[in-house]
């Protein structure tokens, strides 16, 4: 039996110039800059085929809550 699914897989971290403020637990601080790209994956685990575009994102450090970033950097509320 071969189970797929798909997952958001991210790579690399930065620290974003500005602080931002997260809408989900009120921290003001430099977020996470991360880069991801959806995957089908093997027992959701093992990426198979990327089925999406590399996305940018930005991580809250408080909570990990994640929202996608614009061209500057910064979150999107």
């Amino acid at each position: 039996m071969i189970i797929i699914g798909s997952r958001f897989f991210t790579w690399g971290s930065d620290r974003a110039a500005q602080p931002s403020h997260c809408g989900k637990c009120g921290t003001v601080a430099q977020f996470i800059v991360k880069r991801g790209m959806r995957f089908i994956t093997l027992f959701f685990i093992i990426p198979i085929i990327p089925i999406s575009g590399v996305r940018h994102l930005v991580q809250c450090p408080n909570c990990g809550t994640r929202y996608q970033a614009t061209a500057e950097g910064s979150a999107v509320s």
